[in-house]
């Protein structure tokens, strides 16, 4: 069968978008080939910083045919007495296509109808292709898209050549100004000659020979091993972040490592700071030595093959010196004044017209933070180094260092702390405080730091929320969404098991004497977008939405929420269908019991087992005890066994077996549904009925300690 080569040769793709870009196309491919009805076999997609290319094997030479059927008028309007077509008929079947003599009668629940039944498809697949491919140049997706010269499609950058191969045949499709041909392109260097390609199998095999990796799995491959034989070449390691990698497999098409070196006086600088500066400034790789320090050499990634590579060696060290040059002015100037200095310069920074300065702000995290640690209990020695830290957080935002390398905030500030003479705990902390900086990043590994983290995004959560400046929809301009994931990551991590609402309820006391006003409505509307996070994070984790809702409305703290949500999904899941089928039917139990018990007087105290009259109210009474005991012993063996985790990653151990202390708690069911079934509740005998509501309170109440259970099954 035949062979389609589909192909978007460009000026250079910005690399985010040759990431995207190749899967995109060859879901568009694979969409377009369903919707006409051409079954293919497989498909691959290539991406370059030059080209878009889709490869699909097998592809049916023909539209499949089927029978398109659509109904009519009723037979009544469509002829007339004498059972001649009407001119309702004659519309209808003019506009399916079909003569009028060749309309059905079915009859229908409805009564009877025309029909009109014609077979399509079976049109020839070269001829269908070369009119719709051209229409996915313009229809690929991509946030920015340009114009250029007198062509009317815009894509992310100029077209500069279409390719379009059925087998060995070329499909003249047109698009961006272009008709496809068989000419591909290799290497803009090494092989600037157009290829002429004879069928589409020939294409990866002829860009590489031509000085092009088409396939990114393989190009990214090579680029790894590249990296690393180079560092290897003087027995050095490459310390190349996958996140790297990825971008540069983006940027050429042919990587060519070269191992590069600097002025060993550079290393004075923090290792963070020349990492930073090689790896998201130029892209080079750091190299460490054998015992893991900082080596004075790099690891940079060309494109092009060179006689004399020092050439472009020299290039890279000359533009690292320049760079390195900077950092080392920018550490020696910062070092001329002291961390409270730069504090001093925060009173002139803006956080947010409405809520003053970064030195306000800085105040008011640190009320919240003395006032979470204070619910904590912190240790003398912990509140110590909050005290000390908290004067001089964040002031490294006021250096010149950060200015020029925001990523670095934190990381400097920690970095001067030491310079200084602070100790290691006060330097943490002031590192920590600022982490995580996105959703995938690393979290405060100091107890004093996770409080500084969690007080500095809730009093932003707080003041914007009382501004009214709350996300909508997917507009989020202050990423208070990503504080509050923050949020939710850390105090998972931490495993504090801290009332949410007296963490935001802190952050609002910070806000007393201004600028804003935080109501008690603020405050709910910042609890119930925190959730929402953390509902979001424990979804990804794998507990269903209803087991994720039914955790987070019968929790208060983050913790207690991921727990419960994980012990809920470990009941629902068990390997025996006994124990599930227990379970599920204890639910629906739980709802009818629950209802009832909304009915209980306040406080009411369950029953003595004398005052009870019936053997099904003993029976349940009996079997209380003991459920209580297996909730608390479930609970007990969520904690013990799900230890603090990343939230939104899932814990280090995922829970085990929890059969054994759910078994007394399975065995609530036979006798609270022989109690729903066979005591009547709503007596009108008054002590009766009380003691039995105050027995299904007790009900509700243990088996509440699982979670809001009334959310399962919704």
């Amino acid at each position: 069968m035949p062979r389609l080569l589909f192909e978007i040769g460009t000026e250079e793709l910005p690399a985010w978008y040759v990431r995207s870009g190749g899967p995109a196309l060859r879901a568009a491919v694979e969409g377009l080939l369903g919707e006409v009805g051409l079954p293919h076999g497989a498909v691959r997609a290539f991406a370059t910083p030059r080209r878009l290319a889709v490869l699909v094997e097998d592809v049916a030479e023909a539209t499949e045919r089927r029978t398109e059927v659509r109904r009519g008028p009723s037979a009544a309007a469509a002829f007339d007495a004498d059972g001649r077509p009407t001119k309702a008929a004659i519309g209808f079947a003019a506009g399916a296509g079909i003569a009028p003599d060749a309309l059905e009668v079915e009859d229908t629940d409805k009564g009877r109808y025309v029909v009109a039944r014609r077979s399509v498809g079976g049109e020839d697949a070269a001829e269908v292709l070369t009119a719709r491919l051209g229409g996915l140049v313009a229809a690929l997706p991509a946030p920015r898209k340009m114009r250029w010269g007198d062509v009317d499609t815009a894509f992310v950058r100029p077209v500069a050549w279409l390719v379009a191969l059925w087998d060995d045949a070329v499909l003249p499709v047109e698009a961006a100004g272009h008709t496809a041909g068989r000419a591909t392109r290799g290497h803009r260097f090494l092989h600037p000659a157009p290829i002429e390609l004879p069928d589409g199998a020939a294409y990866e095999g002829a860009l590489e020979a031509a000085g092009v990796l088409a396939d990114r799995a393989r190009r990214a491959a090579a680029v790894r091993s590249a990296i690393a034989a180079a560092a290897a070449a003087e027995g050095l390691t490459a310390a190349a972040p996958e996140a790297l990698v990825e971008e540069v497999v983006d940027l050429v098409e042919q990587p060519v490592a070269v191992l590069g070196a600097f002025d060993e006086g550079y290393l004075e600088l923090p290792d963070e700071v020349l990492t930073t500066v090689m790896i998201h400034h130029q892209r080079f790789a750091p190299v460490r030595t054998a015992e893991g320090a900082l080596a004075a050499r790099f690891v940079a990634v060309s494109n092009h093959r060179v006689p004399d590579v020092a050439v472009v060696r020299g290039g890279y060290e000359r533009v690292l010196e320049g760079r390195l040059y900077d950092a080392r002015f920018f550490w020696d100037a910062d070092r001329r004044k002291s961390l409270s200095q730069h504090a001093w310069a925060l009173s002139g920074m803006a956080f947010q017209k409405e809520l003053g300065t970064m030195a306000d702000k800085v105040g008011r995290t640190g009320a919240t933070a003395l006032a979470i640690a204070d619910v904590l209990g912190v240790s003398s020695s912990e509140r110590a180094t909050l005290e000390a830290a908290l004067p001089v957080f964040r002031a490294d935002l006021a250096t010149e260092m950060v200015a020029e390398l925001p990523e670095l905030e934190g990381t400097m500030a920690r970095a001067y702390a030491l310079a200084e003479g602070a100790p290691d705990g006060v330097a943490s902390a002031l590192e920590d405080g600022v982490l995580p900086r996105g959703p995938a990043d690393a979290l405060p590994a100091t107890r004093v730091g996770a409080v500084l983290a969690v007080a500095d995004r809730l009093d932003k959560l707080v003041g914007f929320f009382a501004l009214g400046k709350r996300p909508s929809g997917s507009a989020d301009p202050f990423a208070l969404r990503r504080d509050a994931i923050a949020i939710a990551r850390v105090l998972a991590a931490q495993g504090w098991r801290l009332p949410l609402a007296r963490l935001i309820e802190a952050a609002g006391a910070a806000y007393a004497d201004g600028p804003v006003a935080v109501t008690d409505d603020t405050a709910a509307a910042v609890e119930a977008f925190v959730w929402d996070r953390v509902a979001g994070l424990l979804h990804e984790e794998g507990p269903t939405t209803n087991e994720v809702r039914a955790a987070t409305h019968g929790s208060r703290s983050v913790i207690a929420a991921a727990r419960r949500a994980h012990l809920l999904r470990a009941l629902a899941s068990d390997e025996r269908p006994e124990a599930r089928e227990a379970f599920e039917g204890l639910l629906a139990l739980y709802k009818r019991a629950a209802n009832l018990a909304e009915k209980a007087e306040p406080g009411a105290t369950l029953p003595a087992l004398e005052a009870l009259r019936e053997p099904a109210e003993r029976e349940l009474a009996e079997a209380l005890p003991a459920a209580r005991r297996s909730v608390e012993g479930l609970l007990a063996h969520v904690r013990e066994h799900l230890t603090p985790w990343d939230l939104g990653r899932g814990p280090a151990t995922p829970l085990d077996d929890v059969s054994g202390p759910a078994t007394e708690l399975l065995r609530l069911k036979a006798p609270l549904d022989a109690f729903l079934d066979g005591v009547l509740v709503m007596v009108e005998d008054d002590s009766v009925r009380r003691a039995r509501l105050a027995l299904l309170a007790e009900v509700a109440s243990v088996l509440r300690e699982l979670g809001a259970l009334e959310h399962l099954g919704a």
